[in-house]
């Protein structure tokens, strides 16, 4: 299978041979007023992909050089090829030879034979856990996601998790691009960070994803709302706040002309906006972070935070998007 792209295979490249940024949270001292805070900054990091393995043994582990063919007539495998070259010789000048060292294929090969290797990049018996592999594992599944591709822990040693690779469902990849799409509408640093956020929490904080998932219904009622100009109460529920929106851009039951054919179907699926809205609230109050927990709480498994983000991605993108042809249709 080769759904990964050469796009992503050169930015997962990049990573493994350059680094890349990420935005971390530093405490700052605001001398003025006396008091920390705060703030952010941006800070270059860098991991060794072999982690605490010399090259040979780390290569070995993904490949098996023995059984690899070599690219020097002289020897009859890839162990003895790379040795000659790297050792013995040191004549191969690139320190990243390998990635396009062509009995690996990882440039040009199947799939799984990437993310094999990026896969062995995180064993706990390669790994250092001094360097910053959680930051590259999170980023390789932000390029691999598009390409429909996940790294996941699949099993523990000794306390340590072991990572393999699984194929993201369509549906997963669908509810991703529609979150992709309401950060653009919305346009809002705000909505980017909590769209962001309620994903990564889906695996790690099923309860704390349902949450976020809820504030963003609320978070969409409420711009269409307040773009609109009409008032509501700020003590309005989720349930009372979203049938005041659905309401106001005509989507309700009630607003389905008579004699239009498939009312009553059309009817049944605005109905299910509003029993969304209640299933939020309700699966929220019992699971969500919204309230606080007795020590013997157990989190749903992270399956109904995919479902409850999934709901709620849904139902914002359908309603933004009803929104925006009504806010068209009355400017033509």
């Amino acid at each position: 299978m080769k759904n990964i792209t050469d796009v992503t295979r050169m930015e997962i490249f990049d990573c493994i041979k350059n680094g890349f940024d990420i935005i971390e949270e530093v405490v700052r001292y605001d001398s003025t007023y006396e008091r920390e805070y705060i703030d952010e900054q941006s800070v270059h990091i860098r991991m060794t992909f072999c982690g605490k393995l010399d090259e040979l043994k780390f290569l070995d582990r993904v490949f098996d050089l023995k059984k690899t063919p070599s690219t020097d007539r002289r020897f009859k495998n890839a162990e003895g090829d790379i040795w000659q070259h790297t050792v013995n010789n040191d004549d191969w000048q690139d320190p990243f030879w390998f990635l396009d060292y062509k009995p690996f294929n990882l440039e040009n090969g199947e799939d799984k034979t990437l993310l094999n290797f990026l896969c062995e990049m995180f064993h706990p018996a390669v790994r250092d856990e001094k360097q910053p592999w959680k930051h590259y594992l999170e980023k390789f599944n932000e390029l691999l996601k598009f390409d429909g591709y996940e790294l996941y822990v699949k099993s523990y040693i000794s306390g340590r998790s072991v990572y393999d690779w699984k194929i993201i469902k369509s549906s997963l990849k669908v509810v991703e691009r529609q979150m992709s799409e309401i950060k653009i509408n919305f346009n809002s640093e705000y909505v980017d960070t909590q769209v962001d956020l309620m994903y990564r929490l889906i695996e790690t904080a099923p309860h704390s994803a349902i949450g976020k998932a809820k504030e963003l219904l609320e978070i969409c009622c409420k711009t269409i709302l307040d773009e609109k100009g009409i008032m509501y109460s700020t003590e309005l529920d989720l349930i009372q706040l979203m049938k005041v929106a659905c309401e106001s851009i005509d989507l309700s039951p009630k607003k389905v002309p008579d004699g239009v054919k498939g009312k009553d179907i059309a009817g049944r699926i605005l109905g299910n906006l509003a029993n969304i809205s209640q299933g939020m609230s309700e699966l929220r109050n019992l699971y969500g972070d919204g309230h606080g927990k007795n020590k013997n709480f157990q989190p749903l498994p992270p399956r109904y935070a995919n479902l409850a983000v999934g709901a709620s991605v849904t139902a914002v993108h359908f309603m933004w998007d009803t929104y925006q042809e009504r806010k068209t249709r009355k400017k033509l």
